[in-house]
């Protein structure tokens, strides 16, 4: 049994050294995953501002429709990895295959809802009164799109496979060879360079296509023909859905999807609701969640570690090394946190202009900046204490407190500060940010607390 946790707190302690060493192996490939990600909607952001702020501006909010899907239903689907991880750390590894191929039958339904959501852009877009020539520009963009949307998530078990068993790596290669097709397929079929035809917004949809579809391809060769996941049995017989095991997903799944979608619809809502004053105002706040978004990647990596570290901690029923990670994690998101505000504070006016050159944009653009360099440390408690219950399989606490405080505190307060004067005179996006810093702040506090007690109770119930 490991040490109390009380006698390794240092983080210069041997302890701290080994598990940051173990942090280290996992994090950063998935440090290296989410950035690459992030990257590709960077690039398209840059590389269709520079063609167009209309059809940047359309690309931002078709953005704002399809990562909360993805995330949102789709992460139903991310439950799968503390799974793995537990079985994993249980020795149990012939029955990791069995989850992942049930996990993709899952994934089935959840595309076609997916699916069918993105076809009603142009309504719900409308319903938020944005401006008819953007909404075009969106519904070109997704038209494409939408046939990105399977590949991206029929991969998210496979994934799942692959971070649970502590091998990330293999989808850092992915994500940095779609990063490499998105730029290159931006730059041909938007601007129609190559002898191709210019596509405007279609042409970075269809480049989206590409990418996911090419990663979706050759991770399933890779997992089949490379011996460490042989033991796993992925490919080793076909499976009907089976009852028990898809209930046991959705249980735990269901919340960690929602709450996906609660964060990111107060993000996306923000966004779309600032939609109504103009591309301009949608340009700066599409550039200023970009750029936090790319800081944003450092404590979800260390969210992602934590639930696999704890998740294999807990299923070999090291209960207080699972509780030493699940601190751990939460110290190390603070120390990375620190460093992003400081470097956003630092750079905002350089970052903005490199996806911009509209002095009003920029302008704007640094002052939600601010913002975000301020809500960094409690995004990064946010981040690592929903990743280190996740291990634990709590998700639905979590859920619980991401809704008091982005529906019933942030996305209230951002709404009433930035649209309307019942407090002050409209505020448009600053007002937004004001009420999505003080959400973050309720939600870091709420998960802290959530953490030290389910961890304790895991330990207690050990001991009883």
């Amino acid at each position: 049994m490991e040490q109390p946790l009380n006698k390794s707190k240092s983080l210069f302690s041997d302890k701290a050294r080994i598990e940051a060493h173990s942090f280290f192996k996992l994090a950063a490939p998935m440090f290296l995953t989410q950035l690459a990600l992030q990257l590709i909607q960077v690039n398209s952001v840059i590389q269709s501002g520079n063609y167009s702020t209309d059809v940047q501006a359309g690309i931002m909010l078709a953005g704002n429709l399809w990562f909360p899907i993805m995330v949102g239903i789709g992460g139903v689907l991310f439950f799968v990895t503390p799974m793995v991880a537990q079985l994993f750390g249980a020795k149990k590894v012939d029955e990791i295959g069995p989850l992942v191929r049930q996990a993709v039958w899952l994934s089935i339904p959840i595309v076609l809802i997916g699916m069918f959501i993105l076809s009603q852009a142009s309504w719900i877009l409308g319903v938020a009164r944005v401006d008819p020539e953007i909404i075009k520009y969106s519904e070109e963009y997704l038209s494409f799109f939408v046939f990105a949307l399977p590949a991206i998530l029929l991969s998210q078990p496979l994934r799942s496979l692959c971070e649970g068993t502590t091998r990330p790596l293999p989808i850092t290669f992915l994500n940095i060879l779609m990063l490499l097709i998105a730029i290159i397929g931006n730059y041909t079929f938007i601007y129609g360079n190559f002898g191709f035809p210019e596509m405007g917004a279609r042409g970075a949809g269809l480049s989206a296509v590409i990418g996911t579809w090419t990663s979706f391809t050759l991770l399933v060769l890779y997992l089949k023909f490379k011996d460490e996941y042989k033991p796993t049995q992925l490919f080793s017989k076909f499976d009907l859905p089976n009852t028990a095991t898809l209930k046991e997903i959705l249980r735990g799944g269901i919340p960690v999807g929602l709450g996906n979608f609660i964060e990111l619809s107060m993000f996306s809502g923000a966004g779309i609701i600032l939609g109504r004053f103009g591309s301009e105002v949608i340009a700066s706040n599409g550039i200023a969640l970009t750029i936090g978004g790319l800081f944003f990647m450092v404590p979800l990596a260390v969210g992602n570690a934590a639930a696999v570290r704890v998740g294999n901690n807990v299923g070999a029923n090291e209960l207080i090394a699972a509780k030493y990670s699940s601190y751990f994690a939460l110290r190390l998101a603070v120390i990375c946190a620190i460093i992003a505000s400081i470097l956003i504070v630092t750079f905002a006016e350089s970052l903005a202009g490199i996806l911009n050159n509209n002095p009003k944009v920029i302008s704007l653009a640094v002052t939600l900046l601010f913002f975000a360099a301020f809500f960094q440390i409690a995004d990064g408690l946010a981040m690592g204490g929903i990743g280190a219950l996740r291990g634990y399989k709590d998700t639905f606490g979590p859920m619980k407190i991401m809704a008091l405080s982005y529906w019933g505190i942030g996305l209230p307060v951002g709404i009433i500060l930035s649209t309307t004067n019942l407090i002050v005179e409209p505020m448009q996006a600053v007002g937004m940010w004001i009420g999505i810093c003080l959400g973050l702040l309720v939600a870091a506090t709420l998960m802290v607390l959530r953490v030290k007690e389910t961890s304790n109770r895991f330990i207690n119930e050990q001991q009883s």
